[in-house]
């Protein structure tokens, strides 16, 4: 088996989201024997770009006014540039002998069955991974893009379209499997699709003394920690609100992320607090799940919750919002809050950085959720056998411990 991993990613998806959740899987299936190639947006020529520019400015001076709902400039570069690189994994599939090309997008993979059928190679099996929760087309609206109604319609048939002929589509929970489904008419599931979760995190997890000494913490001192790109849907404010509210003692608050840092530090300045906010980023998560003392995500939405996974991990008490996935991946071992609830959020960072008792009974709950977790060499079997088009395969389909799967019992109508 020859496979090629496709994704369009950024850095920051690189180094936090997407890209990291699949350097295991990839060493994993490679121990198997599998040959894995990994082609990314950083592989796509400057020159083809610079042409695709060109044509995107054409498309909307030509198209644009038409869509006087939909943001048509932004919606219409984001195809553009997955279906390019959709095309660059036909040509790279086809010249180097690829037997599968998993795509890390539903859009990138219309780009690549269109172009597939242009070369000369035998057709190669392909799939998606969806690692949104629910439809890739909701995701638009979610970071503030707009989409008019007609556009989304369309967006969704070419969406559900592009899966049903795919020889696999995975999600990394069964709760956005079945959202998946919802959102594209899709009943009954069909039997190519499964719902297959992230691998259990490979930190290298030390000592909190330690790690604190090695980044010059405070040993002292009372560290929140929060991972991802530094974005709107990640609701970072509001924990910056939420801390400066707090009558506790003093607090650091710690987020590991890429983005624009500049409303953040002025909103910190503007409570008074910015001798308490320490933006950073990292190749070492491990180093700094070390040395927290809490975890939060205060996320609008989350498919899966990768850096959350990791904060249970590495015996963190954990507090995070119920979106998306996210109930199914922590179970009973997180504290959960609804999604833009001040109360709830000051009341549990409240709880938790006042009492160290409770802290470590919250801490207690995250080592026990992530006990049986399937590791990289169990998720790679799966994965090899849904390639293989033998998900049935004894021992194929790994799944988190009861507790998460109980969170996603299927409902009436949806066959999971």
């Amino acid at each position: 088996m020859k496979l090629l991993m496709v994704t369009r990613e950024s850095l920051a998806d690189k180094r936090y989201g997407l890209g990291k959740s699949l350097v295991p899987l990839i060493a994993a299936l490679e121990r198997r024997g599998v040959t894995v190639g990994y082609l990314c947006q950083a592989d796509a020529s400057a020159s083809r770009l610079a042409s695709l520019q060109g044509l995107h400015r054409w498309l909307v001076r030509l198209l644009g006014r038409f869509f006087k709902d939909t943001d048509f400039a932004i919606l219409s570069w984001c195809v553009l540039e997955r279906i390019n690189m959709g095309r660059l994994a036909a040509e790279v599939a086809a010249r180097e002998g690829y037997t599968h090309v998993h795509c890390h997008d539903p859009i990138l993979a219309a780009g690549l069955r269109w172009y597939a059928r242009l070369q000369p190679a035998p057709r190669s099996r392909w799939g998606v991974t969806e690692h949104g929760f629910g439809c890739f087309a909701a995701a638009f609206p979610a970071e503030k893009v707009r989409v008019g109604p007609w556009v989304m319609r369309w967006l969704r048939r070419w969406e559900a379209r592009t899966l049903l002929k795919a020889d696999w589509v995975l999600t990394p929970t069964r709760l956005g499997l079945r959202q998946l489904a919802q959102d594209l008419s899709v009943n009954p599931l069909p039997p190519t699709w499964h719902a297959v979760p992230h691998s259990a995190p490979e930190l290298a997890i030390c000592s909190r003394a330690g790690a604190r000494h090695k980044m010059g913490w405070d040993a002292a001192g009372l560290y929140v920690l929060s991972v991802g790109r530094l974005v709107s849907l990640k609701q970072f404010p509001a924990l910056v609100r939420a801390l400066a509210a707090l009558p506790v003692p003093a607090w650091t608050l710690v987020l590991v992320g890429e983005g624009n840092r500049a409303p953040l530090q002025a909103l910190a300045a503007e409570l008074g607090v910015a001798d308490r906010l320490v933006l950073a980023t990292s190749d070492d998560m491990g180093l700094y799940y070390s040395a927290a003392d809490l975890y939060v995500s205060t996320s609008l939405t989350e498919s899966f919750g990768l850096a959350t996974l990791e904060a249970l991990s590495a015996g963190l008490p954990v507090v995070c919002t119920a979106v998306g996935g996210v109930p199914e991946v922590v179970g009973d071992g997180a504290w959960l809050i609804p999604a833009q609830d001040p109360r709830a959020l000051t009341h549990a960072l409240q709880t938790l950085l006042a009492d160290p008792g409770e802290r470590v009974r919250w801490a207690e709950r995250a080592r026990r959720r992530v006990q049986g977790w399937p590791t990289a060499d169990q998720m790679a079997e799966t994965y090899h056998a849904i390639y293989a088009g033998e998900p049935g395969r004894a021992g194929a389909e790994q799944q988190p411990p009861a507790s998460a799967a109980a969170a996603a019992e299927s409902t009436p109508g949806v066959n999971l």
